[in-house]
C-alpha cells in the first residue's frame, strides 16, 4: 500500500486541486490518501470534502513541510508518496510505477517532470531538473511528487521545518541512501508563477532565491519574494525588517 500526502493550503486559485484529487482517487492500486489542510482563506478545504476516500486532517499548520509531516506521522503503508499541490501524476498507473522502482532496490525517488506550459526554457528546466540536477545533486524538488520508504523518512526527521527549500534539504538528507529513481511517467506541474510573472523574471527570481538559500539569508524573506500576493504555501504579509 501507498501513502499519498497532499498538503493543502489556500489551492482553490490554480484550479489545479479537483483535478489532483480526482487523479488520486483514479489511481490503480491500494493507497491511503491524506489530505492535510490548514486554515485557508478560500474554498480548500470544502473541495477535499468532496472526495470521501481522502483521509482530511485539519491543522493549524503554518507551512508545506509542517503539513507534510503531519500526513507522514498519519501514514501507514511503508511507502509514502509527498504530493505536490500543484502537480498532477500519470494517470491511474502513478503508484505502480513509484512501486516498481522502488522494488528494483532505490530508497527514494520521484517522476520526470514537465510543465502545463510550453516555452523552450520551461523544457529545459524540466529536462535538467530530471536527468542532471537529480543525478548530480541528487536533489528533487517537489514538484517530481517524492516518494520514498516511511522508515526512511521517520529515521531522518521527516520534512525539515523550513518556509521554502524544505524540499532541497529532505534531498539532502536523503541522497545518503543514493540517487533518487526517476519513474518513466511524465507529472505535470503548473507553469502559473512563469505565466504571472514572466518567464525569464520568474526563472532570474528562483536562481536569486537559491543563491540566496545556499548564503543562508532568512528563509521567511525568501518565500515572501517567491509568493509575493499568491500565499499558497505559507500564509504571512511579509518578512521581519530585521531578518
Amino acid at each position: 500500500m501507498f501513502s499519498v500526502v497532499l498538503p493543502c493550503f489556500n489551492e482553490a486559485r490554480h484550479g489545479y486541486l479537483p483535478r489532483i484529487l480526482q487523479n488520486l482517487s483514479q489511481q490503480v492500486g491500494d493507497k491511503q490518501l491524506i489530505a492535510v489542510v490548514s486554515l485557508s482563506a478560500d474554498d480548500t478545504l470544502s473541495i477535499v470534502q468532496q472526495f470521501p476516500n481522502f483521509e482530511i486532517i485539519e491543522t493549524t499548520a503554518t507551512n508545506r513541510a509542517q503539513r507534510l509531516n503531519i500526513g507522514i506521522a498519519a501514514s501507514r503503508a511503508e511507502t509514502v508518496l509527498l504530493h505536490h499541490p500543484a502537480t498532477l501524476l500519470p494517470a491511474k498507473d502513478a503508484l505502480l510505477q513509484a512501486q516498481a522502482v522502488l522494488a528494483a532496490g532505490a530508497v527514494w525517488g520521484g517522476f520526470v517532470h514537465s510543465f502545463d506550459f510550453d516555452h523552450w526554457l520551461l523544457r529545459f528546466t524540466s529536462w535538467y531538473s530530471t536527468t542532471q540536477r537529480s543525478q548530480r545533486q541528487r536533489i528533487l524538488y517537489l514538484d517530481h511528487c517524492i516518494f520514498a520508504q516511511r522508515q526512511v523518512l521517520m529515521d531522518i526527521g521527516g520534512v525539515p521545518d523550513m518556509d521554502i527549500f524544505e524540499d532541497t534539504a529532505l534531498s539532502v538528507a536523503l541522497a545518503k541512501w543514493g540517487k533518487p529513481a526517476i519513474a518513466p511517467g511524465k507529472i505535470i506541474t503548473s507553469a502559473r508563477r512563469f505565466r504571472d510573472r514572466g518567464i525569464y523574471r520568474q526563472a532570474l527570481l528562483n536562481q536569486l532565491l537559491k543563491l540566496m538559500y545556499y548564503t543562508r539569508q532568512d528563509p521567511q524573506k525568501l518565500n515572501w519574494l517567491y509568493e509575493s500576493k499568491s500565499q499558497i504555501n505559507v500564509g504571512y504579509d511579509r518578512p521581519s525588517e530585521d531578518g
